[in-house]
């Protein structure tokens, strides 16, 4: 088993590995809404694109608190996160850019609509396997527990 500062170290590397992810919104009766989703990780909050018109992006409007997955089960990291700010592709070149060159994709060349979403993690878990199911908080209230 890993212990935290492992764990931490861990997860630092699939974040600054810009994977893609499982993003989780609920609606305002609390309905999930799940989509697969391009990640940034700026080193201190997680970006993400998606158009502005979709159920997400809705979701997001009336309900900041989303869930985001990345890894296999045998290998996994879950981060609750709380929406920070949305912005528009297209007035946003600095979020732009960098996600650009982390995610490999420009929202602004894939067509009209695109926002991207500054995700601040709340609580982010690290486990591989049962065995690891303990103890896997690495952050808790935004701050890294080592």
């Amino acid at each position: 088993m890993r212990d935290t500062a492992t764990r931490k170290s861990d997860v630092l590397q699939v974040l600054g590995a810009n994977k893609d992810a499982w993003l989780s919104t609920a609606d305002p009766k609390g309905r999930p809404h799940l989509i697969a989703t391009s990640t940034w990780w700026t080193g201190t909050e997680i970006v993400v694109s998606t158009r502005g018109a979709t159920q997400t992006a809705r979701n997001m409007a009336v309900n900041p608190h989303v869930r985001l997955a990345l890894g296999a089960p045998e290998d996994a990291v879950t981060i609750e996160a709380e929406v920070v700010e949305s912005k528009p592709v297209e007035d946003a070149a600095d979020l732009a850019s960098g996600f650009a060159a982390g995610a490999g994709w420009d929202p602004r060349e894939v067509g009209e609509g695109w926002m991207f979403y500054r995700l601040k993690p709340r609580r982010i878990q690290a486990f591989r396997g049962y065995d690891e199911i303990e103890n896997r908080d690495v952050m808790r209230g935004s701050r890294w527990l080592v």
